[in-house]
């Protein structure tokens, strides 16, 4: 027993020696056999990136550009770390990105917060980890949400369905939440949440959609507009258009965050302070 105790151990010793004689490139070879690391993204080390621009495919106006080198470099790190895949992503793109190598501009898209095939082109399919889309995120401090953002905005179209779906005849009509006009917010909306937040809708009215430019296509338009929010406060004016029975209704929601908790006021007629 003790003989092949020892054998491991200079078995170990040896692995380790050969490790640190080869260094990187024999560790490297093995995360790709094993397909934790890729090289396809290998051109983002070189001196031909003269910039990464990411664009919100839902908010034409943010897009940010990434000149600086280290970010260059650290986004070269994170992305060999995606494993090839062989189907994409079915949500919807939240970023566009474009590797600027002079002659030549590579376009990937981006799907935060799933791994299946989330960062995808033409040719290429990658999934990133949700690991790494929180290292992406955070290096991208722009795409940072505000705190509590997926709550607080979400919550308050549920409240406000809660409350039309009081109305019996509202489960006779195709009901659509229109958010495409919500510039404010959009840059912090990701299909993954969305997504999320449908079933939780289809809970309350279970004919219920999200509007992608068909607003025709519905009985019933549900239509967001923020008015502002920060840590503390937040104020969404809902807007329910009802064609069939050729009403409209508007709620004004205002937000306290008291004690770390969201307090969710939903009102008829316009606040004062609005």
């Amino acid at each position: 027993m003790l003989r092949v105790l020892k054998r491991h151990i200079l078995l170990g010793f040896l692995i380790i020696g050969i490790l640190n004689f080869s260094g990187c490139t024999a560790i490297e070879s093995i995360e790709k056999k094993l397909g934790l690391k890729n090289d396809y993204f290998n051109y983002l080390n070189s001196n031909d990136v003269e910039q990464i621009s990411i664009q919100s495919t839902r908010d034409p106006s943010f897009k940010f550009i990434v000149t600086d080198e280290s970010a260059i470099k650290e986004m070269s790190n994170l992305l060999s770390k995606a494993k090839i895949s062989e189907n994409k992503s079915t949500l919807e793109p939240d970023y566009k990105f474009e590797f600027d190598l002079g002659d030549e501009v590579k376009e990937f898209y981006y799907v935060v917060g799933t791994d299946e095939g989330n960062f995808y082109n033409d040719e290429n399919i990658f999934s990133v980890s949700n690991r790494l889309d929180e290292g992406i995120i955070k290096n991208l401090s722009f795409i940072r949400k505000p705190r509590d953002f997926d709550y607080i905005y979400y919550q308050s179209i549920l409240d406000v369905l809660q409350r039309v779906g009081k109305n019996g005849n509202i489960n006779n009509y195709k009901v659509g939440i229109n958010i495409k006009g919500d510039v404010d917010c959009l840059k912090y909306v990701f299909s993954t949440d969305l997504n999320k937040f449908t079933e939780k809708a289809q809970q309350i009215i279970s004919n219920v959609e999200l509007v992608n430019n068909n607003d025709s296509d519905f009985d019933v338009v549900v239509t967001v507009k923020n008015r502002g929010y920060d840590s503390t406060n937040f104020k969404t004016l809902i807007t329910v258009t009802n064609k069939k029975e050729n009403t409209e209704s508007k709620y004004y929601v205002v937000a306290v965050n008291e004690f770390k908790e969201w307090n969710i006021d939903i009102l008829e007629s316009k606040p004062d302070n609005w």
